[in-house]
Protein backbone atom coordinates (compact mmCIF):
# COMPACT_ATOMS: atom_id res chain seq x y z
CA UNK A 1 0.00 0.00 0.00
CA UNK A 2 2.77 2.31 0.71
CA UNK A 3 4.49 1.86 -2.72
CA UNK A 4 1.47 2.71 -4.40
CA UNK A 5 1.30 6.41 -2.20
CA UNK A 6 4.75 6.49 -2.91
CA UNK A 7 4.25 5.79 -6.35
CA UNK A 8 0.68 8.41 -6.52
CA UNK A 9 2.59 11.43 -4.53
CA UNK A 10 5.57 11.02 -7.01
CA UNK A 11 3.09 10.91 -10.38
CA UNK A 12 1.89 14.13 -8.42
CA UNK A 13 5.42 15.72 -8.06
CA UNK A 14 6.16 14.94 -11.48
CA UNK A 15 3.37 16.34 -13.07
CA UNK A 16 3.33 19.72 -11.46
CA UNK A 17 6.59 20.42 -11.74
CA UNK A 18 5.85 20.64 -15.42
CA UNK A 19 2.81 22.11 -15.31
CA UNK A 20 2.48 25.80 -16.80
CA UNK A 21 1.42 28.29 -13.84
CA UNK A 22 -2.19 29.62 -14.80
CA UNK A 23 -1.59 32.44 -17.40
CA UNK A 24 -3.55 35.89 -17.05
CA UNK A 25 -6.12 36.19 -20.01
CA UNK A 26 -6.12 39.48 -21.59
CA UNK A 27 -8.79 41.82 -20.29
CA UNK A 28 -10.96 44.87 -21.97
CA UNK A 29 -9.19 48.19 -20.57
CA UNK A 30 -11.09 50.57 -23.11
CA UNK A 31 -13.56 50.72 -25.49
CA UNK A 32 -15.58 53.09 -28.16
CA UNK A 33 -18.39 53.67 -27.65
CA UNK A 34 -17.73 53.00 -23.41
CA UNK A 35 -19.84 51.22 -21.07
CA UNK A 36 -22.70 53.81 -20.08
CA UNK A 37 -21.99 55.61 -23.08
CA UNK A 38 -24.78 58.30 -24.30
CA UNK A 39 -24.27 59.04 -28.24
CA UNK A 40 -25.99 61.80 -29.94
CA UNK A 41 -25.72 59.55 -33.35
CA UNK A 42 -24.97 55.69 -33.98
CA UNK A 43 -21.59 55.13 -34.15
CA UNK A 44 -19.78 54.53 -36.82
CA UNK A 45 -17.08 52.39 -35.55
CA UNK A 46 -16.36 50.26 -32.50
CA UNK A 47 -12.82 49.87 -31.22
CA UNK A 48 -11.76 47.55 -28.43
CA UNK A 49 -8.50 47.86 -27.06
CA UNK A 50 -7.33 45.16 -24.60
CA UNK A 51 -4.58 44.81 -22.04
CA UNK A 52 -2.28 42.17 -24.19
CA UNK A 53 -2.10 41.24 -27.65
CA UNK A 54 -5.26 39.25 -29.05
CA UNK A 55 -6.82 37.80 -31.73
CA UNK A 56 -10.18 37.14 -33.55
CA UNK A 57 -11.94 34.52 -32.27
CA UNK A 58 -13.49 31.50 -34.35
CA UNK A 59 -17.24 33.14 -34.18
CA UNK A 60 -18.19 36.75 -34.39
CA UNK A 61 -16.02 39.04 -32.98
CA UNK A 62 -18.57 41.82 -32.26
CA UNK A 63 -22.24 42.13 -32.73
CA UNK A 64 -24.50 44.94 -31.58
CA UNK A 65 -28.03 44.82 -30.74
CA UNK A 66 -30.34 46.69 -30.28
CA UNK A 67 -33.23 46.61 -26.98
CA UNK A 68 -35.45 45.09 -29.61
CA UNK A 69 -33.45 42.48 -31.00
CA UNK A 70 -32.32 43.76 -33.67
CA UNK A 71 -28.84 43.95 -34.85
CA UNK A 72 -26.73 46.31 -36.78
CA UNK A 73 -24.57 45.41 -39.42
CA UNK A 74 -21.12 44.94 -38.25
CA UNK A 75 -18.29 44.58 -40.89
CA UNK A 76 -14.02 45.04 -41.71
CA UNK A 77 -13.65 43.30 -38.22
CA UNK A 78 -9.66 43.30 -37.46
CA UNK A 79 -7.49 42.26 -34.98
CA UNK A 80 -4.45 44.40 -34.64
CA UNK A 81 -1.85 43.70 -31.77
CA UNK A 82 -4.28 44.57 -28.85
CA UNK A 83 -7.10 46.11 -30.67
CA UNK A 84 -9.89 44.84 -32.35
CA UNK A 85 -11.43 47.72 -34.85
CA UNK A 86 -15.27 46.87 -36.72
CA UNK A 87 -17.10 49.06 -39.14
CA UNK A 88 -20.56 49.81 -38.06
CA UNK A 89 -23.28 49.91 -40.66
CA UNK A 90 -25.70 52.54 -39.32
CA UNK A 91 -28.59 52.64 -41.73
CA UNK A 92 -30.85 51.29 -40.11
CA UNK A 93 -29.52 52.44 -36.35
CA UNK A 94 -33.17 53.29 -34.21
CA UNK A 95 -32.53 55.05 -30.65
CA UNK A 96 -32.47 53.40 -26.99
CA UNK A 97 -30.63 51.14 -25.88
CA UNK A 98 -27.73 49.00 -27.60
CA UNK A 99 -25.73 46.21 -26.03
CA UNK A 100 -22.12 45.55 -27.96
CA UNK A 101 -21.37 41.47 -27.56
CA UNK A 102 -17.85 41.04 -28.07
CA UNK A 103 -15.07 38.04 -28.05
CA UNK A 104 -11.38 37.83 -28.44
CA UNK A 105 -8.75 34.80 -28.47
CA UNK A 106 -6.07 35.52 -26.09
CA UNK A 107 -2.52 34.72 -26.72
CA UNK A 108 -2.78 31.37 -24.78
CA UNK A 109 -5.60 30.45 -27.24
CA UNK A 110 -8.70 30.86 -24.48
CA UNK A 111 -11.49 33.35 -26.01
CA UNK A 112 -12.94 35.65 -23.31
CA UNK A 113 -16.29 37.76 -24.05
CA UNK A 114 -17.64 40.84 -22.57
CA UNK A 115 -20.59 43.33 -22.98
CA UNK A 116 -20.68 46.85 -22.91
CA UNK A 117 -24.04 48.78 -23.40
CA UNK A 118 -24.70 52.24 -24.40
CA UNK A 119 -27.53 54.26 -25.71
CA UNK A 120 -28.21 56.23 -28.55
CA UNK A 121 -30.35 59.22 -28.21
CA UNK A 122 -30.72 59.64 -31.78
CA UNK A 123 -31.96 57.19 -35.28
CA UNK A 124 -29.38 56.97 -37.96
CA UNK A 125 -30.25 59.84 -41.02
CA UNK A 126 -31.87 58.70 -43.92
CA UNK A 127 -31.24 60.41 -46.93
CA UNK A 128 -33.73 59.45 -49.13
CA UNK A 129 -36.02 62.05 -50.94
CA UNK A 130 -39.39 60.16 -49.42
CA UNK A 131 -37.86 60.88 -46.21
CA UNK A 132 -40.63 63.54 -44.31
CA UNK A 133 -39.49 67.02 -43.42
CA UNK A 134 -37.93 67.14 -39.75
CA UNK A 135 -40.60 67.93 -36.94
CA UNK A 136 -39.84 70.91 -34.94
CA UNK A 137 -40.78 68.95 -32.24
CA UNK A 138 -38.64 67.81 -30.10
CA UNK A 139 -38.52 63.57 -29.71
CA UNK A 140 -38.27 62.61 -26.00
CA UNK A 141 -35.36 60.14 -25.02
CA UNK A 142 -35.95 57.28 -23.72
CA UNK A 143 -34.82 56.65 -20.43
CA UNK A 144 -33.14 53.37 -18.98
CA UNK A 145 -33.18 52.65 -15.28
CA UNK A 146 -31.06 49.45 -16.08
CA UNK A 147 -27.38 50.46 -14.84
CA UNK A 148 -24.53 50.24 -17.37
CA UNK A 149 -23.40 46.38 -17.49
CA UNK A 150 -20.07 46.24 -15.68
CA UNK A 151 -19.96 42.86 -16.26
CA UNK A 152 -16.21 41.73 -16.18
CA UNK A 153 -14.88 39.43 -19.10
CA UNK A 154 -14.63 35.86 -18.19
CA UNK A 155 -11.49 34.51 -18.52
CA UNK A 156 -12.52 30.72 -19.11
CA UNK A 157 -8.83 29.35 -17.21
CA UNK A 158 -8.42 27.45 -14.02
CA UNK A 159 -10.00 28.62 -11.16
CA UNK A 160 -7.28 29.97 -8.24
CA UNK A 161 -9.51 27.17 -5.74
CA UNK A 162 -8.06 24.24 -8.27
CA UNK A 163 -4.47 25.50 -8.05
CA UNK A 164 -4.62 25.90 -4.23
CA UNK A 165 -5.89 22.28 -4.14
CA UNK A 166 -3.14 21.00 -6.18
CA UNK A 167 -0.32 22.65 -3.66
CA UNK A 168 -1.94 21.11 -0.75
CA UNK A 169 -1.74 17.70 -2.38
CA UNK A 170 1.45 18.52 -3.33
CA UNK A 171 3.17 19.78 0.14
CA UNK A 172 1.12 16.87 1.98
CA UNK A 173 2.87 14.50 -0.71
CA UNK A 174 6.15 15.42 -0.55
CA UNK A 175 5.50 15.80 3.78
CA UNK A 176 4.58 12.34 3.49
CA UNK A 177 7.64 10.94 1.26
CA UNK A 178 10.24 12.68 3.54
CA UNK A 179 8.81 11.17 6.46
CA UNK A 180 8.27 7.95 5.02
CA UNK A 181 12.56 7.99 4.00
CA UNK A 182 14.08 9.24 7.46
CA UNK A 183 16.31 6.90 8.35
CA UNK A 184 15.39 4.77 10.86
CA UNK A 185 17.93 4.43 14.29
CA UNK A 186 18.39 0.89 15.32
Amino acid sequence: MTRYLSALVLALLAATAVAVPAQAHAELKSSTPAAGAALDAPPKQVELVFSEAIQLPDGDAVTITAADGAKLPVTQVQAVDRTITAIVDTATAKSGAHTITWAAKSDDGDTITGKIAFTMTAAAQTTSASAPPPSSATPSTPVSNAPPSTTPAESGGVPVWVWVLVGLVVVVGAILLVRRRKPENT
